[in-house]
């Protein structure tokens, strides 16, 4: 009996676990790769931005970014990402992947104006 009560609990854990694990955000970018791991927008600002900026309803270090003066200052997204992955992070420029870069424009230019 107890091995039947063993088993019927790792097949559930196992259930458990296979769901969460295909659970995928709205704003996830899905690489080529089908078997690497999808990565979130908010993944990424989470990762790397956090420490010194707040965004939207993310609140972090003590710069705030502001969408108004992001479109401002940025004509479209790709004079974003080239400021953004050539500057940013600050302690390490240049050191997110092209996927991770482009994340975080595609989070930080949908943002309300």
């Amino acid at each position: 009996m107890k091995k039947h009560v063993v088993f019927i609990f790792l097949i559930l854990l196992i259930g458990l676990i296979s769901a969460c694990s295909n659970d995928e955000s709205a704003n996830t970018i899905a690489g080529n790769d089908k078997s690497s791991r999808a990565i979130t927008e908010n993944d990424v600002f989470q990762k790397s931005c956090i420490t010194c900026h707040s965004s939207g309803d993310i609140n972090g270090g003590e710069i705030k970014l502001d969408s108004v003066k992001i479109h401002d200052d940025f004509k479209d997204k790709s004079s974003l990402y080239n400021f953004v992955s050539n500057n940013m992070p600050k302690s390490a420029p240049g050191s997110l992947s092209k996927e991770e870069y482009q994340a975080v424009v595609n989070y930080l230019w949908g943002q309300k104006k």
